[in-house]
């Protein structure tokens, strides 16, 4: 791809100006994670509040993703990215101090807006400010930052949790470290030519914003009503409906904010759709890990962020391996291993117990990540390939939507996979316990502790095991089902040939 600009003289600079803008955001999609059962105590946050605080972020992250992509090739990509880090440490530390959920939720959305303005910017950014020769190389980087990013998230938050501080702190921390990527960002991220493309329309925002809400709004009532409930599949359909819709509009739109004519090549669907789907799974694992490993297994804050952070070693290698296999078997094999090694990984969790040696746990989830780590990079250089420069901005912002899309939906699907199948296991259990005591227990593994009844404390592990035990199932399931995509979606011949080529 022609970026019709002339490279930056220091690339090295920009690469790190922009990778580490996209580590805070990412950190800022998982940082809470560790602090949901200390936002439990300290906040009375309940199951669905808690998916609530997660989704809120990555729901107007993916919303606005969108218009900020456009914005960027209009007026500017540094501008854009400025804006965006100075909105993100603000919003953050505002959060960090707040005492309602609803608070909390409301203001996560705005810095979710933010994080919009940052993502797709740096990848629009580098697609410009990089020669083609060496474009490859950078993008792999900005992958390899993305999964650590959202590795490092629970790791940091662990350790200043441990240290005696409140939930907020972990929100401070992002804000300090926002304001540093500022500082680095505006010494080192040159000033790129706006192409002046691109209309600013808000009704595809509000549009994406509504039909993934509903999405997100119907899957998570799966914890109180179940599938067959009104409350489930009602904003599911109109969720589907809209979003129809919005891409039936935008397909005879002049100037499309969601440019659908990019799923015409082959090769951006089946990599969109590898991504979505590695994003959803995990997410999803991030979010009901933290349970098992704080909950279940009785580790502080710190102790479950220590044990997340050997696996991430699979994600940072996983990365300069996975360009190195492409070079070998080709972009589509590469990623089609990934995700078959994230679907045995899935397979292989559901052994896991409550004294199950936790190196096991640390293996598989650095095999998960390595998985993941095969698809990222290969999936993103091979989207980004079919993308007009003059429209980096808008194309890059449309495939991290559907990352975030999937991150929602990951935390929705998989967490409402685990409370229901909990909720279910121990309504059986309880059945002829007190009310109280069967409404309180239902709810969480948490909250069933809390209660201090014999029968319900007994059972509520066991149940929260099979629980997890079954959405590490339907996490394979997904992960397959993206394997058997990539595999019958056909691309052009020469794609992979002409990426093997850049890889190397």
């Amino acid at each position: 791809m022609q970026t019709g600009v002339q490279p930056a003289t220091r690339p090295g600079r920009v690469l790190v100006a922009v990778t580490f803008a996209v580590v805070v955001v990412l950190m800022g999609s998982t940082i809470l994670n560790v602090a949901l059962p200390t936002m439990q105590a300290s906040l009375g946050a309940s199951t669905t509040e808690q998916q609530w605080i997660l989704n809120a972020y990555t729901l107007t992250f993916a919303g606005f993703l969108l218009v900020a992509g456009t914005a960027g090739d209009r007026f500017g990509l540094k501008r854009l990215l400025i804006w965006g880090l100075i909105a993100f440490a603000l919003t953050s530390a505002v959060t960090g101090f707040l005492s309602s959920p609803t608070a909390v939720i409301a203001l996560r959305a705005l810095s979710g807006v933010a994080a919009a303005m940052i993502m797709p910017t740096s990848l629009a950014i580098i697609l410009r400010a990089f020669p083609a020769e060496k474009r490859p190389r950078a993008i792999a980087t900005w992958a390899a930052a993305s999964g650590a990013g959202a590795s490092f998230g629970p790791v940091l938050a662990g350790a200043v949790l441990s240290s005696g501080l409140w939930w907020g702190s972990v929100l401070e921390l992002a804000a300090v470290l926002t304001v540093i990527g500022l500082v680095v960002a505006l010494r080192w991220v040159p000033e790129i030519p706006s192409s002046g493309t691109g209309k600013l329309r808000m009704m595809p925002v509000l549009g994406s914003l509504a039909g993934i809400s509903l999405l997100v709004l119907g899957v998570v009532h799966v914890n109180s009503g179940g599938w067959g409930a009104p409350g489930t599949w009602l904003p599911i359909a109109a969720g589907i409906l809209v979003l129809a819709g919005l891409l039936l509009a935008e397909a005879r739109h002049r100037t499309p904010l969601v440019d659908v004519r990019l799923f015409r090549h082959s090769s951006f669907t089946m990599a969109t759709v590898a991504l979505t789907v590695v994003t959803l799974v995990v997410f999803g694992y991030l979010y009901y890990t933290v349970f098992y490993l704080q909950t279940e297994r009785g580790f502080s804050p710190l102790q479950a962020g220590l044990v997340m952070l050997p696996p991430t070693i699979g994600s940072v290698s996983g990365a300069p391996l996975s360009r190195w296999v492409a070079t070998k078997i080709g972009t589509r094999a590469t990623i089609v291993s990934g995700l078959a090694i994230m679907t045995v990984s899935f397979l292989a969790a559901m052994a896991l117990g409550k004294d199950t040696s936790i190196a096991l746990f640390m293996v598989d989830s650095g095999v998960l990540q390595l998985g993941f780590a095969m698809v990222l990079t290969p999936a993103t250089t091979l989207a980004t390939s079919t993308v007009p420069a003059e429209r980096s901005g808008a194309g890059s912002a449309l495939l991290n939507t559907l990352r975030q899309l999937g991150g929602a939906l990951g935390v929705a699907v998989l967490g409402s996979a685990l409370w229901s199948s909990y909720g279910s296991t121990m309504t059986d259990h309880l059945a002829a316990a007190p009310e109280a005591v069967r409404q309180t227990a239902t709810k969480s593994l948490s909250a069933a502790l809390s209660t201090g009844d014999p029968v319900a404390v007994t059972a509520a592990g066991p149940a929260f095991l099979d629980a997890m035990q079954l959405t590490n199932l339907v996490a394979a399931a997904i992960t397959g089902l993206a394997l058997l995509v990539v595999l019958l979606v056909r691309s052009k011949r020469h794609a992979e040939p002409e990426l093997a080529a850049a890889a190397s």
